[in-house]
């Protein structure tokens, strides 16, 4: 799961852009909200009982006969967790939503790693969510890629219950990618739970060319199935009956893309057959999702 080497040399020094989310832990190479000890001057605070003598502004002394504490931005790294849905909705449509969120969590850890930050991975359905080591730095990448490389949608489980697993296994103030086509209920709670644990919530919506243009799937008596909970269903796909599903797709979209806005998150419409070079070299870059 080795993304294209020259896509990876045009983003070497790429990184991800969060709106509100600061980095928070380690030493890296995104000013953090914090102030200490460090090169690039930041402001003057009032002395207090305990601080290092050596941070003491001698001008501001002898100017205001008061003692004035130099402060220095800290520069730190941003926890970044990806999420990929491996329910078996995933596992389906041409190209295969599940195989496009693995090339694409590649693509986008590794400009987590050029940007100096913290990157894992979580994989998962139903209460069953494998997670990576954390990876820092860009000589991790391979390491990353065949991590990526070695999993596989899951026979069982369901979308929602692996993301709250996700959540309450989330520590550090961070940044929380998750990459699903979002077939399930009752996420409002969840992403609200996001919100308070400090995560700002990229989701990326990953649906086939079919799901969002029916005409792909031709004309006449089809029977669907639902590959979750094997309901069946019976239709004629006429023009009548593929307005009214586009109708409902974009109905339930906005109501997803709201709800991911209300947790002052990022709602992403990313189609399986969107090449990856186009959606992160033109199109993220165009809207600030990469720098």
């Amino acid at each position: 799961m080795t993304p294209s080497p020259i896509l990876l040399g045009k983003l070497s020094r790429a990184k991800l852009l969060t709106r509100w989310q600061a980095a928070s832990v380690g030493h890296g190479e995104r000013r953090s909200r914090s102030k200490g000890a460090g090169m690039e001057f930041a402001d003057h605070r009032d002395y207090q009982i305990g601080d290092d003598l050596r941070h003491i502004d001698p001008h501001l002394y002898a100017r205001f006969d008061r003692n004035y504490i130099r402060q220095y931005d800290v520069y730190r790294q941003l926890p970044i967790t990806i999420f990929i849905d491996s329910s078996r909705s995933m596992n389906c449509g041409t190209p295969n939503k599940f195989t496009y969120a693995c090339d694409l969590a590649a693509t986008i850890g590794f400009v987590g790693l050029a940007g100096g930050d913290q990157v894992q991975l979580a994989f998962g359905a139903g209460e069953t969510v494998r997670w990576s080591p954390r990876f820092q730095g860009v000589l991790r990448a391979q390491r990353m890629f065949d991590w990526i490389g070695e999993q596989a949608p899951m026979p069982t489980g369901t979308f929602a219950p692996a993301l709250k697993v996700v959540l309450r296994n989330l520590s550090d103030r961070g940044l929380l990618i998750v990459m699903s086509d979002w077939w399930a209920e009752d996420l409002e709670s969840d992403l609200r739970v996001a919100t308070a644990a400090g995560q700002e919530l990229w989701g990326l919506h990953v649906a086939a060319p079919d799901e969002l243009d029916p005409t792909l799937l031709g004309n006449g008596e089809v029977r669907l199935v639902d590959v979750e909970t094997g309901h069946e269903v019976e239709l004629a796909l006429d023009r009548t009956m593929r307005e009214r599903y586009l109708r409902s797709f974009e109905v339930w979209r906005e109501q997803l893309q709201a709800l991911i806005t209300r947790a002052k998150g990022r709602y992403l419409l990313t189609p399986s057959n969107q090449p990856t070079d186009r959606l992160m070299l033109q199109e993220w870059r165009r809207i600030g999702i990469i720098g």
